[in-house]
């Protein structure tokens, strides 16, 4: 694989991460006052961000473009795992946060746990596969990579499909929030 095709497939799931990010939604097991529940969601989702960020900031700068096949699987794994770690403690997070006391808070709640759940099943397949990618050609190499990233990028499209809530009260609590407003931009 060419550095600049390396570099333009990095790029690629960098900006894969970050297209999910700005289309994520708002989302919830307990009914607990919308302010307490944004505040969780809202703190659960920065962090999550961050950790993405993080994740494909240190492949970029990982000299993955300009290295070995070997190397450059290596960082792709490693890469693979911190997005699979950080959609997972989302989940979790997610999940804890319970359920709004708003008219649908429950589907609220339970879209967007529910989508980082599926993430996360997807991306542990992703791993899985990261492991399994072949070093013995350029072209086996490539093939793997591509396959991969199809299914980072599956995974992501499922964060992305959650459709914002439609809440008064959950927006005006995000409004509120300084954890929400990291969110934004």
């Amino acid at each position: 694989m060419s550095t600049l095709a390396r570099r333009r497939t990095a790029t690629g799931w960098f900006a894969a991460v970050l297209t999910a990010l700005a289309l994520a939604g708002c989302g919830g097991s307990s009914s607990v006052a919308p302010a307490k529940y944004v505040h969780v969601m809202c703190g659960a989702l920065g962090n999550w961000k961050s950790d993405i960020q993080r994740a494909g900031s240190k492949l970029q700068t990982s000299g993955a473009a300009n290295s070995s096949r070997e190397v450059a699987k290596r960082d792709y794994q490693q890469f693979v795992s911190s997005l699979l770690a950080a959609t997972q403690r989302a989940a979790t997070a997610l999940r804890s946060a319970g359920r709004p006391a708003v008219d649908g808070g429950t589907q609220i709640a339970d879209g967007l746990a529910n989508a980082f759940d599926g993430a996360s099943h997807q991306l542990a397949r992703a791993s899985s596969q990261a492991g399994s990618i072949s070093t013995a050609s350029a072209s086996t190499f490539q093939l793997g990579a591509s396959s991969v990233t199809t299914r980072i990028k599956s995974a992501l499209q499922g964060i992305a499909s959650v459709k914002p809530s439609q809440s008064a009260e959950l927006r005006a609590a995000a409004a509120k929030d300084p954890a929400c407003q990291v969110l934004r931009g």
